[in-house]
Order: C-alpha cells, then structure tokens, then sequence
C-alpha cells in the first residue's frame, strides 16, 4: 500500500472514531428525555411514531434527503467524492443504533442525572466533531448540506449551520405537533414542567435540545487542543491539521 493511500485510510478510521463519540452523544440525549440533539430531532421524532424502524435507520433516511438537497443545491458542482455520505450515513445510524442498545440498562430517575447525561452527550459530542475534523475525511450529510449552502450564496459556515439547526428543530415540531398533537414529543405533557422536567417519557424537544445546541460548539474550545495534542500539534492548528 502506497504512503498516500495508508494515508486516507488512517485519516477515515480516526473520523470513523470522531462518529463513534458523535453517536454516543445522540445516544445519551435520547436516553436523557430531555431533549435530543437539533440534528437528530426528525429521525427521533419518526422513530416515536413509526417504532419498526430505529432512530439509526431514520437517521440515515434523514441524511438521504440532505444528499438530495446537495445535489439540488450544487448540481453540476456536486462532486463524486461527496457520496462518501452515503457510508459516513450508514456507518452513523447504527453506531446511534448500537449505542443505544449498549446503554439500554441506563435509566436516569431525577433530574439531576439526566441534566448530568445531557452535559456529557454535549462533551462527547463536541471531542467527536473534534476528532473528525482533524481527521479532514468524510463529515455527515447535515454538515455538508450547511457548506454547500455556503458554496453556492458565497455566506459564512456559522449563521448558516445556526439558521439549518433552528429550522431542523421547528420541522420535528411540526411533526410532533402532526403525529402527536403537541410541539415536544410523543408524550402526554400536562405543562411546561413535564417537559422541562422529563416527567413524561418520550421528549425531543427541551432543555436538552437548547443546551445540545449551544454546549458543543463552546466545549470544542477545549476539545480541540485535546484532540491536537493527541495528534502531536498545537491547539491552534487543531482545525487545519497543518
């Protein structure tokens, strides 16, 4: 094997790693009932109403449709290299799939430990962004959705990924609001508290999705000189791996 080709298949096994803690996050979000990460929301939202199907599987439906929006969005732009999605996808939705069965004997009672859980999601979270992109291999279909957004308006990464996580979130109440006949899960909420507080089963959108919305993008300030120092170089470096 040519030193370039070791290369790409080192650089993919560490993003493949970066997925491993990405989905270990979404796992123990779902398991917190507090609320799930925003990207999430919709495959967790269709697996509530339709349980046949995991929240990996839909996880993967979901990304299915952001390859669709790319190829929309790009069209002859698109790039070959770009249907690397459809195996990151995969490889995503049964690593959530596999960690919520791996944590299935984990049942927080108070609110203390679901708080907990959540803030641990967020951090895993954010040292799995962290490792893949320092990987600099293939990202998931939301991420790459965002940056062929920003490659056809010429816009920054930032405010778009901010304007596509609120307008992911406001669809899987919709859809809650379609299925369930309330804007926050399948459960029966009698008020704000039964949500906030996870009194009921079966929450996707709360506390846990504003704070996976904020605490990531914050904790990667930590993060990523962690993952650089792993790799041998300086914080500041971390992002371009050069």
């Amino acid at each position: 094997m040519s030193p370039k080709a070791k290369d790409i298949l080192r650089r993919y096994i560490v993003a493949s790693v970066g997925l491993v803690f990405v989905a270990l996050g979404v796992a123990l979000s779902i398991i917190s009932n507090l609320g799930t990460a925003p990207l999430s929301c919709p495959a967790y939202v269709l697996n509530l109403e339709w349980p046949v199907l995991s929240v990996g599987t839909f996880t993967l439906l979901v990304n299915m449709l952001y390859l669709l929006f790319q190829l929309l969005l790009l069209r002859k732009n698109f790039k070959a290299r770009s249907l690397m999605q459809i195996p990151a996808s995969a490889l995503f939705g049964y690593l959530i799939d596999g960690c919520l069965w791996a944590l299935s004997w984990l049942h927080p009672g108070t609110f203390a430990a679901r708080l907990g859980l959540t803030v641990l999601a967020a951090l895993v979270t954010a040292f799995g962004v962290s490792i893949e992109v320092a990987a600099d291999a293939w990202m998931l279909s939301a991420e790459m959705t965002v940056a062929a957004f920003c490659q056809v308006f010429r816009t920054a990464f930032s405010p778009v990924k901010v304007v596509m996580d609120s307008l992911t979130v406001v669809i899987a109440a919709l859809l809650c609001l379609l299925f369930f006949h309330n804007l926050f899960g399948a459960g029966t909420f009698t008020n704000l508290g039964d949500v906030l507080l996870a009194r009921t089963p079966g929450v996707v959108i709360g506390l846990g999705t504003l704070l996976l919305a904020v605490l990531p993008g914050a904790m990667m300030r930590l993060t990523d000189p962690f993952v650089a120092r792993l790799r041998g170089k300086s914080g500041k470096d971390a992002r371009t791996g050069r």
